[in-house]
């Protein structure tokens, strides 16, 4: 059998295979399917947090329904305390900088309905802090491409914070979807 053929003829066995696992309402264990029941969220951000809107867009392309007001909502995410930092990491034997860390962190909390109640946050709750670092070289002979460097890293840094907060978020709701009826094959 010409090897285009075989190669072929294994594509054509793994779609039957993943079809088959699919229809029967096999879903490796962990995984989450089905989001769009645990109703709307709502994002109860800081007026000043930079990452707000990348966050509801996340948590939109997550398979989550936005709440339009805290009333209307299912679950709450309250984003407070932003903090971007830099710091000396090292130096060379002149006292010049070597290399810098660049931080970026942000607390969460997760409220949720329960027995039909409006969510509201527990007293005593404890805010999750999530934290994002990244170190770079500084050469002070190439100040301009160094900057560049750190706001390229600063936006990545925001981008792998949103996508820790969504998967906090999902990670936290996960015992009541797995609590949910599977989906009829």
């Amino acid at each position: 059998m010409p090897r285009s053929m075989r190669s072929r003829a294994w594509i054509l066995v793994g779609v039957i295979v993943s079809c088959l696992l699919g229809g029967c309402g096999f879903h490796p264990r962990g995984s989450v399917t089905r989001l769009t029941d645990l109703g709307s969220i709502y994002v109860d951000a800081s007026r000043n947090l930079s990452i707000s809107q990348a966050v509801e867009e996340a948590l939109t392309d997550a398979a989550f329904e936005l709440a339009p007001n805290r009333d209307d909502a299912n679950i709450l995410l309250r984003l407070t305390d932003e903090e971007q930092t830099e710091r000396v990491v090292s130096v060379r034997s002149t006292g010049r900088v070597s290399e810098l860390e660049l931080s970026h962190a942000v607390s969460m909390l997760i409220a949720e309905s329960v027995d039909g109640r409006a969510p509201a946050y527990q007293p005593g709750q404890t805010f999750n802090r999530v934290d994002v670092t990244r170190e770079y070289t500084y050469d002070e002979t190439n100040v301009l491409g160094k900057e560049n460097e750190a706001r390229i890293l600063r936006s990545e840094m925001a981008e792998e914070l949103v996508r820790q907060i969504v998967l906090r978020t999902i990670a936290s709701l996960a015992p009541s979807v797995s609590a949910l009826p599977a989906d009829d094959a």
